[in-house]
């Protein structure tokens, strides 16, 4: 399935991008499309990812506006569908 993940500047400055970005990504669940956005940015995984491969516990995810705990990230997506993935340490 074809997803956008949208993600903070944070992770952007990281991959030479400066505001918040969008890419398109392939993937069947949350985090299926959540592995292929750092498998293409490496720089990423460890701002997304613990070393268990589990979710880094200071990020929010969304789909398409509601909030996932950890344990959700095996939710299916499917086409068009939105995933935003935030990080609780960026300030205002």
């Amino acid at each position: 399935m074809s997803v956008t993940v949208a993600f903070p500047a944070l992770f952007a400055e990281r991959i030479g991008g400066g505001d918040a970005m969008e890419l398109e990504l392939e993937g069947e669940t949350v985090g299926a499309a959540l592995r292929a956005l750092t498998e293409r940015h490496g720089e990423l995984t460890s701002l997304v990812w613990r070393p268990e491969s589990e979710l880094n516990p200071v990020m929010a995810v969304f789909l398409n506006g509601r909030q996932l705990r950890s344990e959700e990230l095996t939710t299916p997506v499917h086409d068009g569908d939105k995933i935003q993935i935030l990080s609780a340490l960026e300030g205002g």
